[in-house]
């Protein structure tokens, strides 16, 4: 069993079919939504299983856990702002997704065809070129090597901490922070800004710091 942290909430994953399934009710408390039943309603129903975990008392217990597409499909039942947040994402994606195929804004209903849709998974694949996968990987090293290192001057540390080794509180303010730290790097290379990322970071961090 793994538990990820997300907005103060502890959320517990076990393996399920070779994939990882999350604690239903884990995923709906942080969530926000307070009709555990009502909202496990309609998920599909292959993505829904019982599974037995050990609570923090040591105690077995059998629960529901959910696979990840159900996960998205709660996250869209949320009124959170963290999840209002990320469905604008998801649209925003699929909005350059209509874009890139050709289809005009006039034409968005063709995205629920499925031709459609395999058309544009297919352009976006060819666009993702072994050059490109190897400058997501890197620049998604540095960002989080950077947040770690943003994380430590934050909190005072003498060296850069790791993930494994941070505190809920770090963890919470690494995901921000992280999300900080790629917005940064994507308009900096989209707009030539020709920032240094990490000392931008770095220097607003001591900022905070100093007048905190």
């Amino acid at each position: 069993m793994k538990t990820e942290i997300w907005n103060g909430h502890n959320i517990r994953f076990i393996v399920v079919n070779s994939e990882w399934w999350a604690v239903a009710k884990d995923v709906t408390e942080a969530l926000g939504l307070k009709q555990h039943s009502k909202a496990l309603y309609g998920l599909h129903k292959d993505g829904v299983t019982t599974s037995k975990v050990i609570d923090k008392m040591g105690r077995t217990q059998t629960v529901n856990v959910i696979n990840e597409i159900n996960i998205y499909n709660l996250v869209f039942k949320s009124r959170k702002p963290e999840a209002e947040a990320f469905k604008q994402w998801i649209f925003e994606v699929i909005k350059e997704l209509r874009h890139n195929n050709g289809l005009e804004g006039f034409q968005v209903f063709r995205m629920l065809d499925k031709e459609h849709q395999k058309e544009a998974m297919k352009r976006l694949y060819e666009a993702l070129r072994s050059d490109d996968k190897e400058a997501v990987k890197y620049n998604s090293i540095k960002a989080n090597s950077i947040t770690n290192k943003a994380i430590s001057i934050m909190y005072g540390l003498p060296k850069m901490i790791s993930k494994e080794d941070m505190t809920p509180d770090m963890l919470q303010d690494r995901q921000k922070l992280l999300d900080e730290v790629t917005n940064l790097m994507i308009m900096n290379e989209k707009y030539k800004l020709n920032l240094s990322i990490s000392k931008t970071i770095y220097d607003s961090i001591l900022n905070q710091v100093k007048t905190a």
